[in-house]
């Protein structure tokens, strides 16, 4: 569901194996429309029209001998296949966690007190219902602290994302920054989470990615490094390394069992140097923008997750951890392309964290047409960009003479 970079990395995980696959686009100019390794099939949106995508679903299902493995790429596309759950069923395998699992990992409330009854060290969190509740808060959090959804997909339909300045989480400096900050984003969802903040740049932030089979028997699993964000502190990542961080799963595969986790699941962290350990932020349940980076090291979950589902014998598993990274193309030419024009540092970081073994979001010399799509449509983005800028050129020219004037009178 969804042909941009975790649909594409899913055709590319399953087509290399021989799988025929089918993806699914709303989206006409997606760069994963053009993938050899999936027919792509154009249909309506989860989010606009879900009851038209339902039957073209079911329709789609008729062409087929045999359930198709259904994967989804968003959070929209998770609550899709839960609303119409049993009737997709009977012509899908749908490769998602049951409704009460999905709700305590989509829920960051109960997220949190999940992991809090199974020992998995988290920050402190409060749930905001009202601005009553925030009155209470007064004295109980340190500040800075975070604001954030209590559900990321209530914050990302098109009218509340406004409403909230386009942001996944807010940074707060104080009691008063909580409130006014508060007071913009109930007009999208009263009810946020507090949270704790836990100090340190995007590079603290280790993903234990894992594959929980339908019984909820961890089945393999590998570890990743954020090394840039965009935006930086709560964006997504744009540099990703592969890591090695096992004892991550002990405490992460407790936690999953817990909630009856069935399927794929990114579960991040975040080192804290104060408590000397790793704390729990989120739990992404579902197939990610980056997990190809585990197929470069050996551990394809995708693939696993697809012979689970289907009832093929399961794939080998390397063990070992191959040094790669994972990078965003888009994401990093416009990062770099900021930095040059606002004259800002970090560029030389920037190409420092790039280097080395890579994998790409978009790229790959197998697959090229994908990229050559985006150069397509990146082409018209940039000179929209440059004659933005030329235009304000003689603004600029203007405002420039004028200070030299009044310093000419002064």
């Amino acid at each position: 569901m969804n042909m941009f970079y975790t649909g594409l990395g899913i055709a590319r995980s399953l087509g290399e194996q021989g799988v025929p696959v089918t993806g699914l686009t709303a989206h006409r100019g997606a760069y994963g429309n053009f993938t050899r390794y999936a027919r792509v099939v154009h249909c309506a949106d989860a989010v606009t029209e879900p009851e038209t995508l339902l039957r073209q679903l079911i329709a789609l299902s008729q062409t087929g001998r045999d359930r198709a493995v259904l994967f989804p790429t968003r959070d929209s596309d998770l609550l899709f296949l839960d609303r119409f759950r049993h009737e997709l069923e009977p012509y899908f395998l749908l490769c998602i966690p049951s409704s009460m699992a999905l709700e305590r990992c989509l829920n960051k409330w109960d997220t949190y007190q999940c992991a809090v009854e199974a020992g998995v060290p988290t920050p402190k969190s409060w749930l905001i219902q009202n601005a009553e509740d925030l009155t209470n808060l007064e004295g109980a959090v340190n500040y800075p602290c975070v604001v954030k959804p209590v559900a990321a997909h209530h914050w990302r339909t098109a009218a509340n994302w406004e409403l909230v300045g386009a942001r996944k989480a807010i940074a707060v400096a104080s009691h008063e920054h909580l409130l006014a900050e508060y007071r913009a984003v109930a007009q999208a969802d009263q009810r946020v989470l507090v949270q704790e903040c836990i100090p340190g740049d995007d590079e603290c932030l280790i993903v234990a990615a894992c594959y929980m089979d339908r019984q909820s028997n961890f089945q393999a699993g590998f570890n990743l490094q954020k090394l840039v964000q965009n935006p930086p502190g709560f964006g997504t990542g744009c540099i990703v390394q592969s890591a090695n961080r096992p004892e991550l799963f002990e405490g992460t595969v407790r936690l999953l069992r817990a909630m009856e986790f069935t399927g794929i699941a990114e579960v991040e962290y975040k080192w804290d140097a104060t408590d000397n350990e790793y704390k729990l932020i989120e739990i992404n349940p579902r197939p990610w923008d980056q997990h190809r980076l585990g197929a470069a090291c050996g551990v394809d979950l995708i693939h696993l997750a697809y012979c689970d589902y289907a009832g093929l014998p399961k794939p080998d598993v390397r063990v070992g951890v191959a040094e790669r990274k994972w990078i965003a193309e888009d994401a990093f030419l416009m990062a770099a392309l900021r930095l040059i024009w606002r004259r800002e540092p970090g560029l030389a970081a920037l190409m420092r964290h790039a280097r080395g073994k890579k994998v790409y979001g978009i790229w790959s010399r197998r697959d090229p047409l994908p990229f050559l799509a985006w150069l397509a449509t990146l082409v018209p983005k940039l000179i929209g960009m440059g004659l933005q800028v030329i235009g304000r050129i003689p603004a600029a020219l203007s405002a420039t003479r004028q200070k030299t004037a009044l310093r000419a009178i002064q």
